[in-house]
C-alpha cells in the first residue's frame, strides 16, 4: 500500500537537502533514512531492505551513478531516482541505461518528486506482485505435475480418473466408477462450500434432479453432515434401526442400507460420497465400505488436483487479463473509454451487469458519480437502477459519514452504499448481489466502485480482490488523466493570463498618470467631488488584480525559513485592522501552548491568512466575530499530528453544493472576485506539505482549518 510502510533511503552531501527531503517524505507516511555519505549509503543498501533510493548524482568519493549500480547489484527491483543540478545528456543516458527510474533536475519541486516517488513505489509493488504470482504459479504447476505423476501409479480406476481435468466431468466419472465398485444404483457427491458451513450436491445418479440441486445440508446434520464433520467412513445396514439417523432419513431412501465416505486430502475434508440401493437388494458389506474408502481417497486427490488445475487456469486467465487491461488502459483516449474497458474485462472474470463509479469529495464529505456502465437491469420488483439518469444528471450522495465505518470492510461498505443509493431517485434498490469496492491512494479514499448482477451466485473473495485490483489500476489512470488535463488547462490559462496582464499594465499606468495630471489641472474638481479619489482607488484595485493574476500564473519557488506562525497571523490582522473596525467585526485569537516555529515561506503564508481573513470580512456585511484558534490536531487519514489553525467567522456561510467548488480556480460568487483567492490558499498550503478542511452552515458561519506539518 503506497504511503504506508515503504522504506526510502535519501542520499545527498548537502545536510539541508537531506533533512528537507526526509521531513517532506516522512510527512507522506514513508519510512525515511538519510545519509550524506555515498560509502555509508552503499553499506546501508547491502545491510538493510529499501524500496526506493533517492540520490544526488554529483557527490564526493562516490557518485549517484555508482550508487545506482550498487543498488541494482543488490536488488534490481529497488527503485532509484537520481537528482542533479548539473544535468547533461551523457549522465541522463547513463542513468537510464543503468536502470534509473527517474532523472530529476534540481531544484526539485516536491509535488513532482512526490509523484515520481509514488509512481516508482507503485511500479515496484506491481513488479513484486507479478513476481509473487509467477512464483505461486510455478509452485502450483510443480504440485500439479507431482499429483499427475502420482495418479499414473494408481490402478485402472485411478488412471481413468486422471484422464479428466474438468471438475464437473471428473465428479460424474468418479460417481460412475464408485457406483461400479460398490454395485450401487443411487449415489451422490456432496462438496463442502468455501466457508465450510454446509454441503451441496455436486454430482448425482438415480436421484430427483430438482431435489438434488436444492439440497443445502448443514455440517453435522444427517448422515452426510455427520461424516463430513467426523471424517469417519460410515456404513448403515438399516436406517430404520439406526438410532442416530432413522428419524431424519426415514423417508429419504428407498433402501435401508447405505454407505457414506469422506473425501479426504491430508487433513482436509472436501466432501462425501454417498452410495445407496445396492443391486439385487443386497446389504452393503464392510468390504464394500473398504473399497469405497480406498476409491474415495484416490478420488479426493483427483478432485483436489482438478480444483487446483482450474484455480491455476483461472489465475493464468486473471494474470493475462491484468496484463491486457494494463495495455488497454495505457492507450485509451478518455476517462469514459477507461470505464468501459474496466467493465468489459470484469465481465470476463465475474457475473456483472452494471457498474457505478463514485468520486469521494473530502471537502463536502459527499460522493459524486463520475460514470455508470451497463444496461437497465430490473433487480427488484419495485424498480431498477436508472443508468441513463446517472449518466445525464449530477447526483451527489450527501452526508456520507465514514468516520465510524471501516472502509476496507467490503460487506460493511457494500451494505452502507446500498442503503445510501436507495435514498436517491436515480438509484432504486440495487439488489442482493451488490458489491462496493473502495479505492485508496496514499491511504486516502479516492473512489468507490459499485458493481452488481442479477446472478444469484455471490461474488467470491478472489473475484472481489481481483476486481478491486483492476479498479485501483484504472483509478490511477483516471487520476493521472485528470491531473494532466488540469495541468494542460492551467498552463494554457497561465500563459494567456500572463500575456493579458502584461498588456494591462501599460494602460493602467497611463490612466494613473493622466488622473494625476487632471488633478493638478482641475484641483477644484478634485476638492468638490470624489471623482479623482474613486478613480485612483479603482486603478489601484485593478493593478492589484493584475498582480494577483501574474503571481498565480507564475508561482514563486518556495524558499522557507523558521518562522512563528502566530506572528505571521498577527501581521495579517494588522493589515486588515481598518476593515475589521469599519465593519464592526470583533477579533479573538487563542493558541495552544506548543512549538509554533516551523519552516515556511513568510510571504506566501501571510497571503494565505490575508485571503482567508478577507473572505471572512466579506461574509460579515453587518458585523460579527472573527476567531483564530490554533492547536495540535490530526487531519483525516493522516498518521501524525499537525499544527492546526482554524479561521472562524459568523458570516452568511457557504451553500453545501458550492463547497466542492470553492477551491476551483476562477470560481467565485462575488461580483468583483477573480476566483483565485482560495485556489492560491490551497496551492500554498499543499506546497508546504499541509492540507485544508472546510465546515460551513448557511446563516451561521464558516470554519477554514489549515493543517501544517510541525
Amino acid at each position: 500500500m503506497i504511503g504506508g510502510s515503504e522504506k526510502i533511503l535519501v542520499i545527498d552531501d548537502e545536510l539541508r537537502m537531506c533533512l528537507s527531503l526526509k521531513e517532506l517524505l516522512s510527512g507522506n507516511g514513508y519510512q525515511v533514512i538519510s545519509t550524506q555519505s555515498g560509502k555509508d549509503a552503499i553499506e546501508k543498501i547491502k545491510a538493510e531492505h529499501f524500496d526506493l533510493v533517492l540520490s544526488d548524482i554529483k557527490m564526493p568519493e562516490i557518485s549517484g551513478l555508482d550508487i545506482l549500480k550498487a543498488v541494482k547489484e543488490v536488488d534490481p527491483e529497488i527503485i532509484v531516482i537520481l537528482m542533479t543540478g548539473y544535468a547533461s545528456l551523457e549522465t541522463a543516458l547513463e542513468a537510464i541505461r543503468n536502470g534509473a527510474f527517474e532523472y530529476l533536475l534540481k531544484p526539485v519541486e516536491f509535488s513532482q518528486l512526490a509523484i515520481s516517488v509514488r509512481r516508482g513505489l507503485e511500479k515496484r509493488e506491481a513488479g513484486l506482485a507479478r513476481k509473487r504470482l509467477l512464483e505461486d504459479l510455478k509452485v502450483a504447476y510443480n504440485n500439479l505435475n507431482t499429483r499427475l505423476l502420482e495418479l499414473n501409479a494408481l490402478f485402472e480406476a485411478g488412471k481413468s480418473l486422471g484422464s479428466t481435468i474438468k471438475l464437473r466431468e471428473l465428479l460424474n466419472k468418479i460417481l460412475s466408477l464408485a457406483a461400479g465398485v460398490t454395485q450401487a444404483e443411487n449415489g451422490s457427491i456432496m462438496l463442502i462450500n468455501p466457508t465450510g458451513e454446509y454441503l451441496t450436491v455436486a454430482a448425482y445418479i438415480g436421484l430427483d434432479k430438482q431435489l438434488a440441486e436444492a439440497v443445502k445440508l448443514p455440517i453435522g446434520s444427517s448422515i452426510a453432515g455427520y461424516v463430513a464433520k467426523s471424517g469417519a467412513p460410515l456404513i448403515v445396514s438399516d436406517v430404520e434401526k439406526d438410532e442416530r439417523f432413522k428419524r431424519i432419513n426415514k423417508e429419504k431412501y428407498s433402501s435401508a442400507s447405505l454407505l457414506c465416505v469422506p473425501l479426504r486430502v491430508t487433513n482436509r475434508i472436501l466432501g462425501v460420497i454417498n452410495m445407496a440401493n445396492k443391486k439385487d437388494g443386497e446389504i452393503f458389506s464392510e468390504h464394500d465400505l473398504k473399497l469405497l474408502t480406498t476409491f474415495a481417497s484416490q478420488a479426493a486427490v483427483a478432485i483436489d488436483d482438478a480444483r487446483q488445475f482450474e484455480n491455476n487456469l483461472q489465475k493464468l486467465k486473471e494474470f493475462s487479463l491484468l496484463f491486457e487491461i494494463s495495455q488497454r488502459l495505457s492507450s485509451v483516449g478518455s476517462v469514459s473509454a477507461m470505464r468501459q474497458v474496466v467493465f468489459e474485462y470484469l465481465k470476463k472474470l465475474m457475473p456483472i451487469d452494471f457498474a457505478l463509479w463514485f468520486e469521494w469529495q473530502p471537502v463536502s464529505k459527499s460522493l459524486k458519480p463520475v460514470g455508470a456502465t451497463g444496461t437497465k437491469l430490473p433487480l427488484t420488483d419495485t424498480g431498477s437502477i436508472n443508468l441513463d439518469k446517472v449518466k445525464t444528471e449530477e447526483i451527489i450522495l450527501e452526508n456520507v459519514e465514514f468516520e465510524n465505518l471501516d472502509i476496507e470492510n467490503i460487506p460493511t461498505l457494500s451494505s452502507y452504499m446500498a442503503t445510501h443509493i436507495i435514498k436517491c431517485p436515480a438509484y432504486p434498490e440495487p439488489g442482493a448481489n451488490f458489491t462496493a469496492l473502495p479505492v485508496l491512494q496514499e491511504n486516502e479514499l479516492r473512489h468507490i466502485y459499485c458493481l452488481g448482477s442479477k446472478s444469484e451466485r455471490q461474488y467470491t473473495i478472489q473475484e472481489i480482490s481481483l476486481a478491486r485490483l483492476i479498479v485501483s489500476q484504472a483509478s490511477g489512470f483516471y487520476e493521472r488523466e485528470k491531473a494532466l488535463l488540469n495541468a494542460t488547462r492551467l498552463l494554457t490559462m497561465g500563459n494567456m493570463i500572463s500575456e493579458i496582464s502584461h498588456d494591462l499594465r501599460k494602460p493602467l499606468t497611463n490612466l494613473k498618470g493622466w488622473i494625476h495630471i487632471l488633478r493638478e489641472k482641475w484641483p477644484q474638481v478634485g476638492a468638490d467631488t470624489e471623482f479623482f479619489h474613486m478613480a485612483e482607488e479603482e486603478i489601484y484595485r485593478l493593478n492589484d488584480l493584475v498582480r494577483e493574476l501574474v503571481d498565480f500564473s507564475r508561482p514563486h519557488k518556495y524558499e522557507t525559513e523558521i518562522r512563528d506562525i502566530r506572528k505571521i497571523i498577527e501581521r495579517a490582522i494588522e493589515f486588515l485592522g481598518p476593515d475589521l473596525k469599519r465593519k464592526g467585526i470583533s477579533y479573538d485569537c487563542e493558541f495552544e501552548d506548543c512549538n509554533w516555529e516551523i519552516p515556511v515561506n513568510k510571504n506566501q503564508i501571510i497571503e494565505v491568512f490575508i485571503n482567508l481573513f478577507m473572505n471572512a470580512i466579506d461574509a460579515m456585511e453587518e458585523g460579527g466575530k472573527l476567531a483564530i484558534i490554533g492547536g495540535l490536531k490530526r487531519p483525516d487519514n493522516r498518521k501524525s499530528d499537525y499544527l492546526a489553525v482554524t479561521v472562524s467567522d459568523t458570516g452568511q456561510g457557504i451553500k453545501k453544493e458550492n463547497i466542492p467548488k470553492i477551491f476551483d480556480r476562477y470560481y467565485t460568487t462575488k461580483d468583483t472576485g477573480t476566483g483565485l483567492g482560495l485556489a492560491v490558499v490551497e496551492r500554498i498550503i499543499a506546497a508546504h506539505g499541509g492540507t485544508l478542511k472546510v465546515d460551513s452552515e448557511i446563516g451561521k458561519g464558516t470554519n477554514f482549518t489549515i493543517y501544517l506539518p510541525k
